[in-house]
């Protein structure tokens, strides 16, 4: 009897040991964390990085930690709850290299994490970079009385006369409309620049997204080539006293939209769909042999700037008999967007 106490004994303390190490196995099953994602990316946008990742069979989330130095860890600012397998992350500094890891999330925590990866942020391309015709000005108007023009011509809105040329765009869409003010503009840079020893014109307009012209969403820049000058003439009692008629044969046109609201103004302007929001259009040159440029300089005595002014033609014919209707540019720093 006592042999069979024993071996009963034995018995449930064999399976007692046989089950809790089915039970310790278990835990262990489920108390393991993922594997941290591969092919980890981070490509440039405009003001963003998109961080790519292949995904992990299982994962319930992915945790992406960041930062502007290097040496992520998990004591770093976390993004949490991404359910797919990539994050754009948006608002970030042009200029700046941004660093990430991903970490995969399922029941049992949050896994490793990958390995570092960085982008940095980009601006909106510059004209001199993006365009066939780009804004860099010089040389001098030949043929112009006054004062020679040459280099970059702001526009002066209410008498402002910045020297980078940035204008509050509230104050000038009241003059120039949404027709050529994108809604989501702060700021706006209207340039006039005189290049190639004074054979060509260039009208560019510059939008951004803060009051201080410097975060850029998109441009269009319209290039006037084979110019020709004609007679210089004098207006009585006009004020500019001096105009030039200046004939141009060819056009080309570059612009840019960074946001959708940029793109729809300046194809709703144009009125053709030709725009990709990211991507610069720089349209060949084309014939335009039947405009004007009306051109006036003028060197005002109370100050040291340079003037420039325009008018629409009034005919191919004929100066316009006042300057009621012109536009003033001051001369002011080359502008670098």
């Amino acid at each position: 009897m006592k042999k069979i106490v024993i071996g009963v004994a034995l018995i449930i303390g064999l399976v007692s040991f046989i089950g809790s190490c089915s039970s310790d196995d278990s835990k262990t099953a489920t108390t393991s964390t993922l594997s941290a994602p591969s092919g980890v990316t981070a490509t440039l946008g405009y003001y963003q990085v998109a961080v790519d990742w292949t995904a992990v069979s299982g994962a319930s989330s992915y945790t992406v930690y960041w930062g502007s130095s290097t040496g992520i860890s998990s004591s770093s600012t976390a993004i949490t709850g991404i359910t797919d397998d990539n994050y754009t992350h948006s608002g970030r500094d042009n200029g700046t290299t941004y660093y990430y890891k991903v970490a995969t999330v399922d029941s049992a925590g949050t896994g490793s994490l990958s390995s570092e990866v960085s982008a940095t942020p980009r601006d909106a391309p510059t004209i001199n970079e993006a365009c066939t015709d780009n804004e860099s000005a010089s040389g001098s108007l030949q043929g112009v009385l006054n004062t020679a023009a040459s280099g970059t011509f702001y526009h002066s809105f209410y008498g402002a006369e910045p020297s980078n040329g940035c204008i509050n765009a509230d104050n000038i869409s009241t003059v120039f409309g949404s027709s050529n003010i994108p809604s989501d503009a702060l700021s706006v840079k209207h340039a006039l620049v005189i290049a190639g020893n004074g054979t060509e014109f260039r009208e560019n307009w510059h939008f951004y997204s803060d009051n201080a012209c410097a975060v850029e969403t998109g441009y269009t820049s319209t290039s006037y080539d084979n110019l020709a000058i004609a007679d210089n003439i004098s207006i009585a009692g006009g004020s500019p006293a001096a105009a030039t008629e200046v004939w141009y044969t060819k056009t080309r046109t570059c612009a840019l939209a960074e946001t959708d609201t940029v793109e729809t103004m300046i194809e709703s302007k144009w009125g053709v769909d030709v725009l990709t929001k990211g991507t610069v259009l720089d349209i060949s040159d084309t014939d335009d042999n039947s405009t004007t440029i009306w051109t006036v300089l003028d060197n005002i005595s109370s100050t040291t700037l340079n003037y420039l002014y325009t008018s629409s033609a009034l005919s191919n014919s004929t100066y316009p008999d006042n300057w009621s209707n012109s536009t003033t540019w001051h001369a002011g720093d080359n502008i670098t967007r």
